[in-house]
């Protein structure tokens, strides 16, 4: 419908340029015509004119000559007479109006006189009288006065054709103004029309797609037509109410969520911000604002926690320690409060990280029981490292025999008393060192070690219980390798913990081989692999931890080694993990750094890495 409107309005435009066009050229057709027939039919009058008057010219001379000689040659007499005759028989064709018809008959009548007179060729009389020769000069003046007659009747002929045109051309100009007037009129009656009737519903639907795509009611279009303008309309104002209706049910849907949000983190006592991918916070939950009154935060979080979540908001990996290492304490009137962050990324259904959330878990108490248990494992190994010494030291006594001779039976029960006793100061000294180092009492001194001389001085310490259960031990590590800055005696326990454990674990005639190799952090990581029976997935997670011993484990220990081990390593500013598979044996890895790289504020806090 609309297509018909709009060629019903152009229609008339149509009509009226194809007639113009049709008029013009029916116009310069005719015009092409008459030129070329006035023009062309008055030319050719004139050049006969001029050829009968110069062949009338030689007629005239030839019999001169004949009366004057008396010699008659018909010949060049009959060339200007046939001359004359064909310009006359052109002259009949090319006739254009009645005078020069009537000319041309007077010509013709006294062409007739002047053969009469004169006669044929063949018989050519000159005049013999004077009354006979003025007949025919009379006769020659009377043609030569009718050509030229001729011929100004031509030239104004062609005169009158030119002004006949000039005055067509003007009246052609003023009828194609008057047309292109016309034309023009309807052209913007129908832009009018048009703008009307077409763009000013666009125009209206343009405003209210506006006003919708910025969050505003539209408001309906007016159906004005029936045609495809007015069902668009009918289409759009469902469109828009549908639009208006979901927008309100999404509303009411976000102010849901967002209150039972606001509900669920209020009833979190723990505090948790909201951050955006800028690292501002955007939302809080009362304890976090209660926190961040007490501490003075704005729009970011205390340094250290806006660290780990820049890092996190970078890398998109979640931040879960699982120990108090990683705890950070703020005095919150007059109270020292420890919280155990965890960062956690947002991301939305396509996988884009828009933010992350740290959930601040208040470990206070923890850490005080913490504390207080390893005060009171330090107390209790103290208080009795002194007795347990005293008896060692008394049974050896006994077993020199210096207060006496013993019997076989009290010799093997004083061995056994005595081997125990030394596994008990073993273990109280474990948990006296553990106890140091988790106090950060470390007190490590450093030193610039090369990787190969590590390594080589604890395979010496280590070669003869390695042998005593059939057991190679190689050394291989990489070329080139920079220094590491430990603690010389503190590291080699870490390795010879670890080599103690290979040894527990290895079947006799296997290898245990030592590595060292520059790491991707640029760190050194040694390793230290086994052919034993490895650890099983599940409990990979968990051998660093205190008094942990994997289930189904034959060989006696404390389980505090690795413990003592990881403190350490993590003292040094490194971490230590393990990679094995069940039944393919173990390798343990301690990363240090190199003596050139600095050791962050916060690195010995840092997590144990433990991987599978």
């Amino acid at each position: 419908m609309l297509r018909a409107r709009l060629l019903l309005s152009l229609l008339p435009f149509a009509i009226m340029l194809l007639a113009l066009g049709i008029y013009a050229i029916a116009l310069f057709s005719r015009l092409a015509q008459d030129v070329d027939l006035a023009v062309a039919g008055h030319y050719q009058s004139i050049f006969a004119a001029r050829g009968m008057s110069h062949a009338l010219v030689g007629m005239e001379r030839e019999l001169q000559f004949a009366s004057v000689s008396g010699n008659r040659d018909p010949k060049l007499f009959a060339e200007y007479q046939k001359w004359f005759e064909e310009n006359l028989a052109l002259q009949r064709r090319s006739l254009r109006s009645p005078a020069i018809k009537e000319l041309n008959r007077q010509l013709s009548t006294n062409y007739d006189g002047l053969l009469g007179l004169i006669g044929t060729p063949v018989a050519l009389r000159p005049p013999k009288d004077q009354h006979q020769e003025q007949d025919f000069q009379s006769s020659v003046a009377r043609m030569n006065t009718v050509l030229e007659r001729m011929r100004d009747q031509n030239y104004r002929a062609v005169l009158a054709t030119s002004e006949g045109i000039q005055q067509t051309t003007r009246d052609v100009t003023r009828l194609m103004i008057i047309g292109m007037a016309i034309v023009l009129t309807i052209y913007i009656y129908t832009c009018y029309q048009l703008s009307r009737s077409i763009l000013r519903p666009i125009q209206l639907l343009t405003r209210a797609t506006r006003e919708l795509g910025a969050g505003h009611p539209a408001q309906p279009l007016p159906v004005v037509s029936h045609d495809e303008l007015g069902e668009l309309a009918v289409s759009f104002n469902k469109m828009a109410a549908q639009l208006e209706e979901y927008r309100q049910n999404t509303s009411d849907e976000i102010v849901r969520l967002h209150r039972t949000m606001e509900t669920t983190l209020a009833s979190f006592p723990d505090p948790i911000f909201v951050l955006n991918q800028e690292g501002l916070i955007e939302l809080r939950n009362p304890a976090a604002v209660e926190l961040a009154s007490a501490l003075g935060l704005n729009a970011q979080l205390p340094d250290r926690l806006q660290t780990i979540a820049r890092k996190t908001l970078d890398t998109g990996e979640n931040f879960l320690p699982h120990s108090f290492d990683a705890a950070v304490s703020y005095r919150i009137r007059n109270t020292e409060k420890s919280f155990l962050p965890r960062v956690l990324a947002m991301r939305t259904k396509e996988n884009a990280l828009f933010g992350v959330a740290v959930v601040l878990y208040d470990v206070t108490r923890f850490r005080l029981l913490d504390s207080a248990k390893t005060n009171l494992v330090a107390t209790v190994s103290h208080e009795l490292n002194t007795p347990l010494t005293s008896v060692r030291v008394a049974l050896h006594l006994l077993l020199e025999e210096s207060l006496g001779t013993l019997t076989s039976k009290q010799h093997e029960l004083l061995r056994t008393a005595r081997n125990e006793t030394e596994r008990l100061l073993r273990i109280l000294n474990d948990l006296l060192d553990l106890a140091r180092l988790e106090e950060g009492n470390a007190g490590l001194r450093k030193e610039q070690v090369a990787p190969a001389e590590l390594l080589r001085s604890v395979i010496r310490e280590n070669t003869d219980k390695a042998a005593a259960r059939g057991l190679t031990m190689r050394c291989a590590p990489a070329a080139n390798l920079p220094g590491v800055a430990v603690d010389r005696q503190r590291i080699t326990h870490v390795f010879n913990n670890l080599i103690a454990n290979a040894i527990r674990y290895s079947p006799d005639g296997g290898e245990i081989v030592l590595g060292a190799a520059r790491a991707e952090d640029s760190t050194v990581e040694f390793s230290i692999s086994d052919q034993g029976p490895g650890i099983p997935e599940e409990y990979q997670s968990r051998i660093f931890d205190r008094f942990f011993r994997a289930p189904g484990q034959t060989k006696t220990g404390a389980g505090l080694g690795l413990s003592i081990a990881r403190e350490i390593t993590v003292a040094h500013g490194g971490r230590i993990g393990v990679k094995c598979s069940p039944g393919h044996g173990c390798t343990f890895c301690v990363n240090l750094k190199t003596a050139d790289q600095r050791q962050g504020p916060d690195e010995t806090k840092a997590p144990p890495a433990v991987t599978a």
